[in-house]
């Protein structure tokens, strides 16, 4: 029986297993007759930090949250009913300065906050869309990194951000749309992210659930297990010596200080009673007897007994074992500590070789050059990241470092490395030898797996695990991240990404599935990179093995593409370089098995702007 197959007899379980929802009577808005609707969670939505307790009101002419009497509020005008397009958003700036997001969907209107909570995006740039599958929610996407929010409790619902946006009640009178927001907000005060109510631990549930590794997905995990109810014990055992940061950071901003890319502050994990064992390396997880060993900080070894586990480890950076690697200057991007020592030798005039041509090799060398160093890279492709976007894409970056003044090796690979102390040079299998002051090496990483006992790894060493994140014959272990790897959902075949936005949905979906709720993994895939800042490049999709039949549509030239890369009939998966937000638009569409077949892109029936109007013609039906 196939993974998907059992997971599919395990959700028909789950499903027999939950209780019908409740419902209660809703009160009537402007006359409308009150119905019976499903009770929904209390959100603790936090504006202006008065804790906000709401519930999710529809009417036929309406949309909103009630709110606290006790919160002053103002009532604002953001124009007629025909102002705002179906499917579609619309920014209002307000009289006082402040703006706000307005989204029209099957007859309702929706009010946000106008900024994306990861990085600020403007979200009026990004994707509204309604009518998924089911009873889905009417949602926003950004444009930059698919961080997407429920339009009706401004929620995560996938991708980066660990917080959500502002929602506000709407309503319909005389023709005209009105929203209620805060006072402070009506004369231009600023739009407060949104926070999941979470519990905390309670004394009388003995239960531990262990989360290994310090990144994003145990970070994911943490808040999904206290916002999901879990009042157990919560320990997050990491290696490093930091809280949960922002790593993908690291390779665009070498200089910056890990107080400034914290994902949540200390007070958040006290508040939640989320224990955080920093400076813990783990030497073995005995998972017959489920126990985690541990060295602590204080160079103690210590045991801990867990009910689950979720790993999270993340991956090492791969090392080149070749004469002279241990020579001093020669690093591997992994921690704020790596990024620290490589700026601080990173000066203008300096020779840095960066060794590897796919995303971390190629982001250090931007920022590098943006430094003003003298920046080579060596890499066994033929042009830069050949073996995610092929040949012709990946030529376009060739030329792109070209103008920027980065040297491009490409089909080489280092012999050795030069120097007596520190390294000097570094020397190419053909004899040339390339002056360095330092040398960063991006080559990959391989799982943090040597420490666990008893389960089946893959041959990278990543633990195989089912749709659910379930490891193979031990139900009470769970993974995610670089470490896991899983059956993709369109194709079953076993896969490991090595991306942010994968890891941190699957550490939410994943501790779902420690409290039982059989939830498979199905999110697309889809990452983000940034060049000498002004190159953004958006994947979407698993990429088929053979990257021979790519289409492109756009100026290849000068680097404002899209480039199809299909199999069979289908698109499997998609890249875009500065147009934005058809890469966010593609993941939608490949969500709702929507995206056309590859006859229609070959006859010239679709481009960008057919992908982006398909999708608001979806957004119009009703859900089913």
């Amino acid at each position: 029986m196939s993974a998907w197959s059992q997971c599919r007899r395990w959700l028909s379980r789950g499903f027999a297993r939950t209780a019908p929802a409740r419902t209660r009577p809703r009160a009537s808005w402007n006359g409308a007759s009150a119905v019976d609707v499903p009770v929904v969670e209390r959100w603790d939505v936090r504006p202006l930090a008065v804790t906000l307790t709401a519930v999710v009101s529809f009417t036929a002419g309406s949309h909103g949250w009630s709110q606290s009497s006790c919160l002053t509020t103002q009532r604002v005008s953001l124009g007629k009913v025909s102002d705002f397009e179906e499917a579609g958003m619309k920014e209002v700036k307000l009289d006082g300065g402040s703006a706000l997001l307005v989204h029209r969907h099957q007859g309702q209107f929706y009010v946000t906050s106008p900024a994306c909570s990861h990085y600020g995006a403007p979200l009026r740039k990004g994707v509204s869309s309604a009518g998924g599958r089911g009873n889905a929610a009417p949602t926003v996407t950004c444009p930059l990194h698919d961080a997407c929010f429920d339009l009706r409790t401004g929620q995560v619902v996938r991708g980066p951000s660990v917080d959500g946006i502002a929602v506000y009640r709407s309503e319909v009178k005389d023709d005209e749309v009105f929203a209620l927001v805060p006072s402070e907000i009506a004369t231009g005060g600023k739009h407060q992210k949104v926070l999941k109510a979470m519990g905390k631990r309670r004394s009388n549930d003995a239960r531990c659930f262990v989360l290994l590794g310090g990144g994003c997905a145990s970070l994911a995990a943490a808040e999904t297990l206290r916002q999901e109810g879990f009042a157990g014990r919560i320990v997050m055992v990491t290696k490093e010596n930091h809280l949960p940061y922002d790593r993908v950071q690291l390779s665009k901003a070498l200089d910056k200080p890990v107080e400034k890319l914290l994902l949540r502050p200390e007070s958040f994990y006290k508040d939640y009673d989320i224990e955080v064992l920093k400076g813990a390396t783990v030497t073995k997880l005995n998972t017959k007897d489920q126990i985690i060993s541990y060295t602590s900080q204080a160079d103690h070894v210590e045991n801990l007994k867990y009910d689950k586990v979720l790993v999270a480890t993340g991956g090492s950076p791969r090392k080149l074992f070749v004469p002279g690697s241990d020579l001093k200057n020669i690093f591997t991007l992994r921690t704020p500590e790596d990024a620290a020592k490589i700026s601080a030798l990173a000066q203008k005039g300096q020779k840095m070789i960066v060794v590897g041509g796919s995303f971390i090799g190629m982001e250090v060398a931007s920022s590098l050059a943006k430094k003003g160093c003298d920046v080579a890279v060596i890499a066994m492709e033929t042009v830069p990241f050949e073996r995610v976007l092929g040949k012709k894409v990946g030529a376009s970056f060739a030329r792109k470092l070209q103008k920027e003044g980065v040297e491009w090796f490409g089909t080489s690979s280092v012999r050795l490395f030069r120097g007596n102390d520190a390294v000097n040079g570094v020397e190419l299998e053909d004899g040339e030898v390339l002056p360095a002051d330092a040398v960063v090496v991006g080559a990959g990483v391989l799982p943090n797996t040597r420490f666990v006992e008893g389960l089946s790894l893959d041959k990278n060493g990543a633990i195989i695990v089912n749709p659910l994140l379930q490891a193979e014959n031990c139900e009470n272990l769970f993974a995610a991240g670089d470490v896991c790897a899983y059956p993709a959902v369109k194709t079953g075949q076993r896969v490991r990404i090595e991306h942010w936005d994968v890891a941190m949905q699957q550490g939410r979906v994943a501790a779902n599935n420690m409290l039982g709720k059989f939830q498979p993994f199905t999110t697309t895939p889809f990452f983000w990179s940034g060049l000498f800042g002004n190159l953004n490049l958006r994947f979407v999709g698993h990429a088929p093995e053979a990257l021979d039949r790519v289409i492109i549509e756009g100026d290849v030239s000068n680097m404002e593409f899209i480039s199809y890369y299909t199999e069979d009939d289908e698109i499997r998966a998609v890249a875009t370089v500065n147009r934005d937000p058809i890469a966010v638009v593609c993941a939608e569409l490949m969500r709702r098995g929507r995206m056309p077949s590859v006859s229609e892109l070959m006859l010239g029936t679709v481009n960008a702007e057919v992908l982006t109007q398909r999708l608001r013609d979806l957004s119009k039906i009703p859900a089913a």
